[in-house]
């Protein structure tokens, strides 16, 4: 195997980050779960995206988000969920199944209501919609260098938007999530959730027909496709309403700390769904990174995957879950518990969270050591 090169899904990085096990029963014996035909929230997830990324495609080919009203845009996603449930789930006729989708459309509204006030309020625009790595796609797969093996890794992202400034274009990535999703500095350093990073820095070396010339990163972002819960006392309007979700609907990720750049992301001197905040002296907080900061991060993740192809081929499938605490463990939700042996595994991986602070310096000896080493 040495010496060959390897072409898999970079959602295929995150099960291997999660348990070796697992990876190897899933992607080596390509071993599958047994599942009951139902409409499941994957389903609905899949029913989401879909609906959302046609939803933007037919408002960009009729001139862009700023020409349409509301309304508009929610009677498009309207009949595109009409048209995806009629070709995917007709056959599905039960009185639950109904009610399910009448649910879910009726969040679905509220979604599509969120995301075009999101697109109304920045100057950034829609260049590519799920955009794709690899052999025939728009931009060629991901590049990782190991010291035992080569690897291509492939690949689909829900949204690119650009803007153009100064002989620049600003990018940032968006992933459209059903299910909660934070940008989780802990999973990030070893290993867990880093897509969105891949494709982030991907575009930057090859994806200038997609999003320009000169392409510097602002950030990622998760869309929450999801109408959050509030809880409440008493009784309250729409209005407040409104305002109570839309302070629960913020953005995770990590963008570009330059004022101009988070300035055309959201036109409000008071960020109302980006991750960060504006103090009273006009400094800002939140999940942000600096020029140098973002290229140091470029390598970390480069170095990281080459990490985990080095462990692909070097055949080493023992059970090693990602846990963080209580919260969440890789087990819990595994396919393959029946067949795993989880009293007697040894490689446990428990994790605490960990600082923004803390994130950035570990970063810095990251990359230092993998220097001193080389």
């Amino acid at each position: 195997m040495y010496g060959k090169e390897l072409s898999f899904s970079a959602s295929r990085v995150d099960r291997q980050a999660l348990c070796r096990f697992a990876y190897f029963l899933q992607d080596g014996l390509y071993a599958k779960e047994r599942k009951v035909a139902e409409v499941d929230p994957a389903e609905f997830g899949t029913y989401v995206h879909a609906v959302l990324e046609e939803t933007v495609r037919v408002v960009m080919l009729q001139g862009g988000i700023k020409t349409v009203t509301a309304e508009d845009m929610v009677a498009i996603a309207k009949q595109c969920a009409e048209e995806y449930s009629l070709e995917r789930f007709s056959m599905l006729e039960t009185d639950r199944a109904k009610y399910l989708f009448q649910r879910n459309w009726d969040e679905l509204e509220k979604i599509a209501y969120e995301l075009w006030e999101e697109l109304q309020s920045t100057e950034f625009e829609p260049v590519g919609l799920e955009v794709g790595f690899g052999a025939g796609c728009e931009i060629p797969a991901i590049d990782v260098s190991g010291k035992r093996m080569a690897a291509k890794l492939k690949g689909f992202v829900d949204r690119v938007d650009a803007w153009e400034n100064d002989g620049k274009t600003f990018y940032r990535v968006v992933d459209y999530k059903t299910g909660k999703k934070d940008f989780d500095y802990c999973d990030i350093l070893n290993g867990y959730g880093m897509q969105m990073l891949l494709y982030l820095f991907a575009l930057q070396e090859n994806g200038q027909g997609v999003v320009g010339a000169n392409p510097v990163p602002a950030g990622v972002q998760y869309f929450p496709a999801r109408v959050p819960l509030m809880s409440v006392d008493g009784t309250i309007t729409e209005a407040e309403a409104v305002e109570a979700r839309r302070k629960l609907w913020k953005r995770k990720g990590l963008l570009l700390s330059d004022q101009t750049v988070l300035s055309a992301m959201e036109n409000s001197d008071d960020p109302v769904r980006m991750p960060y905040t504006r103090r009273k002296d006009g400094s800002i907080t939140g999940d942000l990174a600096d020029y140098k900061q973002f290229e140091r991060l470029g390598r970390f993740v480069t170095l990281r995957v080459g990490k985990m192809v080095d462990e692909i081929a070097s055949g080493n499938v023992m059970p090693n879950p990602y846990s963080r605490g209580s919260a969440f463990s890789a087990c819990t939700y595994c396919p393959y518990s029946s067949v795993c042996h989880k009293t007697s595994v040894t490689e446990k991986r428990n994790y605490r969270a960990i600082s923004e602070k803390q994130f950035w310096e570990d970063v810095e000896s990251y990359f230092l050591l993998k220097l001193i080493i080389q």
